[in-house]
This record gives C-alpha cells, sequence and structure tokens, in this order.
C-alpha cells in the first residue's frame, strides 16, 4: 500500500536535482517502472461529482482530510496585479476563472500530517468509479476520482530534464534576435523558470525589450483558505558543491529560441521555482525552487492565457498513468467561447526525456501539442526522447543553440573538475527546446496572418508541404510515426 521508495540499482544515480527534491519532507513518492511520481505530501485533488455520487467515498476523506475549496476559488484568490515592469511595459491583466466552470468541479483536500497522498490517493480511489472525460480526438480520457497534487522536477532519471547540462557557444556572427519591429504581432506566453537579465558586456538587449516578466505563485494548503507566495525569481545560483544549478537559465534559452525564430513576437515570461526545497548545507534558510506542483502551474496557465500561444515548458508522469485533474480542467476552460482568442489558444509542451513511451503530462491531454524530440539529423528520435501516439509531432531538440546566461565555473551534472565558460550563449538537449520551435512556428503564422487563430495555424503548420514523418522503433516493436516540424530556413 505504501508508495516504493526503492529505486532500482540498475537505473543508474538520481541527478543532483532529484536527490535534493527527494528529500523534502513535504513531497512524496512512488518508483514505477518507467517513471518516478512525487507528489506534494498533503495535497489531495477530488472530483467534485464523484463525491456527490459516492457518500462512502465523502465519509471515508473526511475521516483524514479537510476541504480546501475547489479549484476555481482557489485559483481566483491567487493574482499577478496589473502593473507596470523597469522598462514601463504593463503587464496584461490575469485571466479569472469561472466561477462554475470546469475548475469548479474539482476540489482540494489537505490531508491530516500523518497521512501520505499517494497512499490515500489510491485508497479512495476504490470506494467510487472512474470519472470520463471525452474528447473528439480521443473518445475517452479516464480522470480518477481522486489524485495527488503532482510535481514536475528535472527528471528523477538520469538522462533528465534538460536532458544534458548546457555547453558553451560562441555568441552569433550576426544578430540572433531582431530589434522589435512595428507591424502585427503573437504574444507567447512561457511557463518555465523564469528569465534572467545578462549584464554587459553581453547582454540580451533585443530580447529584453521583448520580454515581460511575471512572478509565479506556489500554494501553501496549510492555511485555509490556500494562500498564493511568489516564487523566487529566476537567477546564476549554484548548489551546495558551488555548481551552476541545473535549471539555471532554462527560461532564459527557451525565451530567446521563440525570438529567434519568430521576430513579431512578444513574450511573457512566469517563473515558476518553487521555494520549499532546502539548499546549501550551512545555511538551511537558502532556499532554491527546483520543482512545481501541477496545481501551479495550471493555476498559472489559467491566469496569463491572453496569449496565441502558451509554451509550457514542464512535463511530469502521474500515479498510475491517469491523466492530470488539474490540467484537464484548465484545458476545458480554455476551450470555452468565452476564453482569450475565442477558446482557441495553442497550448504547446514538451514530451519529456526519461527515454520512454509512457504519458507524460500536460503534453498527453488531447488539446495539447505534445513535442517528441529528433536527433540532430531530423531523421530519428533522439535518445533521450519521449516518444509514442500520445505526441503530437516532433522537433529537433539535439544541440539546440539559443541565449543563456554569464557563468564562469562549473556545471551541474559534470565533474567539478570541469570549468565551463558561458559568455550569454549555450547549446542544450532535451524536448524542452524542441516544443518552443513548434510553439514559435505557430507564433510566427499568427504574426503574419492577422485573424488567423492559433489553433488553426497549428494544423496550417502540420500541413506544411516540409512536414516529414519519423518513425521510432526502440521504444515500441512496431514503431510510432510523427509528423516533424521542419527547421525555418
Amino acid at each position: 500500500m505504501s508508495p516504493n521508495h526503492l529505486i532500482p540499482a540498475d537505473e543508474g544515480p538520481l541527478n543532483a536535482i532529484a536527490e535534493r527534491v527527494l528529500k523534502c519532507e513535504s513531497l512524496t513518492y512512488d518508483v514505477g517502472c518507467e517513471s518516478v511520481v512525487i507528489a506534494v505530501r498533503s495535497d489531495l485533488l477530488v472530483s467534485s461529482q464523484a463525491l456527490a455520487d459516492s457518500p462512502k467515498l465523502r465519509a471515508a476523506l473526511e475521516e483524514v482530510a479537510e476541504p480546501r475549496g475547489n479549484l476555481a476559488e482557489v485559483f481566483g484568490t491567487g493574482r499577478v496585479e496589473r502593473s507596470e515592469d523597469a522598462a514601463g511595459t504593463t503587464r496584461d491583466p490575469d485571466q479569472e476563472p469561472q466561477p462554475d466552470g470546469p475548475l469548479s468541479r474539482i476540489e482540494l483536500w489537505r490531508l491530516e500530517e500523518s497521512r501520505d497522498a499517494i497512499d490515500e490517493s489510491r485508497r479512495l480511489r476504490r470506494l467510487v468509479d472512474d470519472r470520463c472525460f471525452t474528447h473528439e480526438a480521443r473518445p475517452e480520457l479516464r480522470l480518477p476520482a481522486v489524485s495527488p497534487n503532482h510535481v514536475a522536477i528535472l527528471s528523477p532519471h538520469p538522462a533528465g530534464c534538460p536532458a544534458t547540462p548546457p555547453q558553451p557557444a560562441p555568441a552569433p556572427v550576426e544578430a540572433f534576435i531582431e530589434p522589435p519591429a512595428s507591424g502585427p504581432v503573437a504574444k507567447v506566453t512561457v511557463l518555465d523558470s523564469g528569465y534572467i537579465e545578462v549584464p554587459a558586456p553581453n547582454t540580451h538587449h533585443n530580447l529584453d525589450a521583448r520580454v515581460v516578466v511575471v512572478p509565479g505563485q506556489a500554494l501553501d494548503t496549510s492555511t485555509n483558505p490556500p494562500t498564493w507566495v511568489n516564487d523566487k525569481p529566476d537567477g546564476v545560483y549554484l548548489d551546495p558543491a558551488g555548481q551552476l544549478d541545473g535549471i539555471s537559465g532554462h527560461g532564459t534559452f527557451i525565451a530567446g529560441l521563440i525570438a529567434h525564430i519568430a521576430p513579431q513576437t512578444r513574450l511573457e515570461v512566469v517563473g515558476l521555482r518553487n521555494q520549499e526545497v532546502e539548499f546549501g548545507y550551512l545555511d538551511p534558510s537558502v532556499q532554491l525552487g527546483l520543482f512545481e506542483t501541477e496545481v501551479a502551474i495550471a493555476h498559472a496557465m489559467l491566469r496569463r492565457s491572453d496569449a496565441d500561444v502558451i509554451q509550457c515548458g514542464f512535463s511530469f508522469p502521474t500515479l498510475d498513468d491517469y491523466p492530470s485533474l488539474p490540467f484537464a480542467a484548465v484545458m476545458a476552460e480554455l476551450r470555452q467561447p468565452s476564453a482569450p482568442r475565442g477558446g482557441r489558444v495553442a497550448v504547446v509542451a514538451p514530451a519529456g526525456n526519461e527515454q520512454s513511451r509512457q504519458r507524460y503530462w500536460p503534453a498527453a491531454l488531447p488539446d495539447v501539442i505534445g513535442v517528441a524530440s529528433t536527433n540532430r539529423r531530423g531523421h530519428a528520435r533522439a535518445w533521450f526522447s519521449n516518444w509514442g501516439e500520445w505526441c503530437d509531432c516532433c522537433s529537433r531538440g539535439e544541440h539546440v543553440y539559443s541565449t543563456f546566461v554569464d557563468w564562469d565555473g562549473p556545471v551541474e551534472g559534470e565533474p567539478l573538475s570541469d570549468i565551463e565558460h558561458f559568455s550569454g550563449w549555450a547549446r542544450w538537449n532535451g524536448t524542452s527546446f524542441a516544443a518552443p520551435k513548434v510553439s514559435a512556428r505557430i507564433a510566427r503564422l499568427v504574426a503574419a496572418n492577422p485573424g488567423l487563430a492559433p489553433t488553426d495555424a497549428w494544423e496550417q503548420l502540420l500541413s506544411d508541404p516540409d512536414v516529414e514523418m519519423v518513425t521510432d522503433y526502440t521504444l515500441s516493436p512496431h514503431g510510432v510515426t510523427l509528423p516533424r516540424i521542419p527547421e525555418m530556413p
């Protein structure tokens, strides 16, 4: 019954971030055959319909937990006020959840201190049938009646997400990002680690001028009602050994990649870095955000959904491979005609880097464009990429070049003796860097065709004559074929 904490020896060592996250007392985890599912120990997400259908489920739940409100209520209290940043750019206002919309049908409960969300989810599920979520593309996705609040981190497996540490790269000979220009633009919201402005002389002026930074928020369920706390901004942070931590600059890299491919784009980067992991041996009060919860990411997706494209940089497995409850509800809400862009905003997410065919979320949801990675030549799956029928396309995520931070010293994931010299540029591997290419291509089409719905731009992109099919035979005996979104010339 208890979560399995035994990681097989043949899986190899955990990456450094996973080692720290799995030691966090506020989290719990379960080791499966292809993934490590991580969740907040105290939180349960419960279908209100399941509670209405089953008095037995409600009675059992009330014995071990207290209600904290439905997600529409919880999301309604966490907002980033419309404000002006240092450059004088005004943030767009937050989107409000529908009081009686899909989010109102998921309740948040806080478990007693001695309880474990993975244990309780499995126990309580046995008391009621699964819910049924239908969609024209995939007739049936079975949603759980009860679920933990899952956590997304850099993968617990050796491959990790990103798949490898970044590698220094020289500055480009020609301008990588054009100055902002007049004319129609598309807006891309990037949900990632945040954005780091690089000091002179390696400042990314043209990128800085396009980016509006919005703080992400983490949810504290110990209070009733729950409270939202701003996440720590991204920065050049070091691990306890003095190495550059494995997530610094991740959002900066993605923002630069999108701006490079889609010049007529304005970017909003939401920095999601939960602050609960103690970081540093000598001063436990110094903390870094190395993980984020699905509730917090889904909250940011809804709140900042006034965009043409939402680029979600997170990917995670779920307990017993059920779909993510918060993301299913948010996507249902974003498809309402009253939602931004008439319910036709494009949502893009990476498939993950665990070399697995298991579904990862939110990429596996029907209304999310899940992106796997090809190798450098584009003719096969990248060695690290997840891949399966639940993905929608692939793009090159190996040896990708983009904007990074300034750093001289060792990098997490490499030997301490290796000193790297970053001067604002890097190459990196991961599906995290394949997905933004698809987001950028959609944004580019929207900017060039005012009035074109983002979801229609995605369909147009798929019909491009340069789209080729890539089949992977390494994760499935019969192979899975995905359309490859070509590189820009």
